[in-house]
């Protein structure tokens, strides 16, 4: 397949062009602003040292943001890379640093819950159905993932922190259905519902690194 050849994904779309989805492009201001903020958070705050890792959290919130408006203005190969690729960084990056500095597990530990959380995430896209989840199927083990995550906030009496990855698994449920009944619907709502999974998102992530900063501020 070309670099350049054109993908029509997603109900906003109803052509090839620059400025065709306008709310899903615009709607990716919100990974923009959370990553400032929370950028704007560390410089502000007077940790002696910055969390491991969280400034380049912030930084690739924004590159998200950048990523995922480039694949709604273009709509091409080339530009659905530019939009997978720093959300996978940010996965990776954020459950390494969650696991090996909030959890405390070693570093080959880490490594292998990695593995681990690739091979189920790998066997649910697998075994889902493809056409009813419109592309969803590569997220459900982070839906999996934040629900662990709540667990052990809830275990280390930490009820901020606890709310706060709650909030952000309800919200990536949510965001998640809203992905995957986008083009289910496009007769009903012409805009379709993709833009709620950015925005939603947006906050999800905010709260994850929020949660994250919190805590490594705490030890």
């Amino acid at each position: 397949m070309d670099l350049f050849t054109p993908l029509d994904q997603y109900c906003e779309r109803t052509g090839v062009g620059f400025w065709n989805e306008p709310l899903n492009l615009l709607s990716n201001f919100g990974f923009i602003i959370s990553g400032l903020i929370i950028l704007r958070i560390l410089k502000s705050s007077h940790y002696k040292q910055k969390p491991v890792g969280s400034s380049f959290l912030g930084i690739l919130m924004i590159v998200i943001g950048l990523g995922s408006a480039l694949f709604h203005s273009f709509a091409n190969v080339w530009s659905m890379w530019a939009d997978i690729i720093p959300i996978s960084i940010f996965v990776v990056s954020y459950l390494f640093l969650f696991l090996r500095y909030t959890a405390g597990a070693s570093l080959p530990k880490t490594i292998v819950l990695l593995c681990s959380f690739g091979a189920l995430s790998a066997l649910i896209a697998v075994i889902s159905d493809h056409q009813m989840a419109n592309g969803g199927e590569a997220y459900f083990g982070v839906w999996v993932a934040l629900f662990g995550i709540s667990c052990f906030y809830a275990g280390r009496r930490q009820p901020l922190n606890q709310w706060r990855i709650s909030f952000a698994a309800v919200a990536f449920s949510i965001s998640l259905f809203m992905r995957t009944v986008d083009l289910k619907y496009c007769e009903a709502w012409p805009t379709g519902t993709h833009v709620f999974w950015h925005l939603l998102n947006s906050f999800v992530i905010f709260m994850l690194t929020s949660a994250y900063i919190s805590e490594r501020a705490r030890s």
